[in-house]
């Protein structure tokens, strides 16, 4: 009986999963049809076989149900305020245009800096504290503050090379903005602070707090100066175009081999818990006692001859 309500639970998930009609379920409707079974359809308070046969003869008997018959449950009428129905195309599409007004709203007001249109490489901590040290205790965008824009990459990371020619163009296009670049090898650190899951990885900073990641599936220098406009209301100095120097420096555009020691540490933690628990199983107990006992017999049979 435990096994078949379990198999009953999966079915209902699965069939309310792939309709394609979503329901949103808060409190006691979710409760409710959970506890009488009725997810996508309504009973009849009596049997059915009499407004069967009079369905043949009417109709629009299936509109109008006869005396004593209702097309809705109990559970349809005390939660008939709180259902909510939504398509799954209309719902993402909804929050999608929801995030993209999100991220339109997200301007601030920039201090101009003194970025000589060189990017800056970040190469110690000290540096890292005194580029992204937060300003005051407020966090309102409405105040003016130091913007500045960082790229979060790796050497071995073959994407971050390809975005290092248009990234190294992009601090020339805006001279009053501090364009940096932070190894996240490095400063491994800084990934979780910054929710860093993926590299190459460009941030707005405002005030010393992140503001908006870059999402533009094209990362090149046209999108970039898109990204930093359309949150700080700057536009670009100079034309957009790549030069020699820019595959050069100061990121250069080819992949360097790092030894990854945190890696090795990690592997060998792992080898030592699987070993560890491997002595606490009974497989080990008994090849334990297998080897003792060949052990035994062949000092025996030594003896023995």
């Amino acid at each position: 009986m435990k096994y078949l309500k379990y198999s009953l639970l999966i079915i209902i998930l699965f069939s309310f999963i792939t309709n394609s009609i979503c329901f949103e379920f808060r409190g006691l409707e979710f409760l409710a049809h959970f506890l009488n079974g009725e997810f996508f359809e309504s009973k009849s308070l009596t049997g059915g076989s009499k407004h069967n046969n009079n369905n043949s003869n009417n109709p629009n008997a299936d509109d109008e149900p006869s005396k004593g018959q209702t097309k809705y449950s109990f559970v349809d009428f005390i939660t008939y305020n709180e259902k909510n129905f939504c398509f799954y195309e209309q719902q993402s599409l909804a929050e999608e245009k929801n995030n993209e007004n999100r991220r339109a709203q997200l301007k601030v007001k920039c201090i101009p800096a003194n970025g000589n249109g060189t990017l800056y490489v970040i190469n110690s901590v000290t540096e890292v504290i005194n580029l992204l040290a937060p300003t005051g205790n407020s966090t309102k965008r409405n105040q003016a503050g130091h913007c500045v824009v960082v790229l979060f990459y790796a050497k071995s990371c073959i994407h971050s090379s390809i975005v290092a020619p248009h990234y190294n163009a992009l601090a020339r296009q805006f001279p009053d903005i501090t364009v940096a670049a932070i190894d996240a090898f490095k400063f491994h650190a800084l990934n979780t602070e910054f929710g860093i899951n993926g590299l190459p990885t460009i941030m707005f900073f405002h005030r010393g707090r992140p503001l908006v990641k870059f999402n533009d599936t094209q990362p090149n220098l046209n999108n970039f100066i898109k990204f930093v406009t359309k949150h700080s209301g700057i536009k670009h100095m100079s034309s957009a175009t790549l030069t020699s120097d820019d595959f050069t420096g100061p990121l250069r555009n080819k992949i360097e081999k790092e030894t990854d020691y945190w890696l090795y540490v990690a592997w060998i933690f792992i080898i030592m818990c699987c070993c560890y628990y491997f002595t606490k199983s009974s497989l080990y107990t008994q090849i334990v006692e297998m080897v003792k006992r060949n052990w035994r017999e062949s000092v025996a049979h030594h003896h023995g001859s």
